[in-house]
């Protein structure tokens, strides 16, 4: 069974976590979603445009140390690429090719959508 984040992060102290941080944060300014979107010639506009998101949101993206997969993959494919992980262990590499497919967000609306409807407990 997999271990909560909350429970691996009680073993860091306040300095260590604020030093992972900063190494996330370089890491993102390393590889930069922002680099790659600029390297392409595309805006944040633009690019909200065809993931049918609010240009804020890409902005939030490209800034976050933590982003699912599938979200990345829309973004990689929103710019007109294709997202593949790999996996290297000292005896080979492990190519992923299926990553789950990016969530589709709804259509704003009056109506609720059924994601957003509470269930009693």
């Amino acid at each position: 069974m997999a271990t909560p984040w909350k429970d691996i992060r009680k073993k860091f102290s306040a300095e260590e976590e604020a030093e992972l941080e900063r190494e996330a944060l370089a890491e993102l300014d390393r590889i930069g979603f922002n680099k790659l979107r600029q390297a392409r010639q595309q805006t944040q506009v633009a690019l909200a445009e065809r993931l049918d998101i609010p240009q804020n949101a890409v902005s939030r993206m490209e800034r976050r140390t933590d982003l699912l997969l599938s979200t990345m993959r829309g973004y990689v494919e929103a710019l007109g690429g294709k997202l593949e992980l790999r996996v290297i262990f000292p005896d080979g590499e492990f190519v992923l090719d299926e990553l789950a497919p990016p969530r589709k967000r709804a259509k704003r609306s009056g109506a609720k959508s059924p994601a957003a409807e509470t269930v009693p407990s």
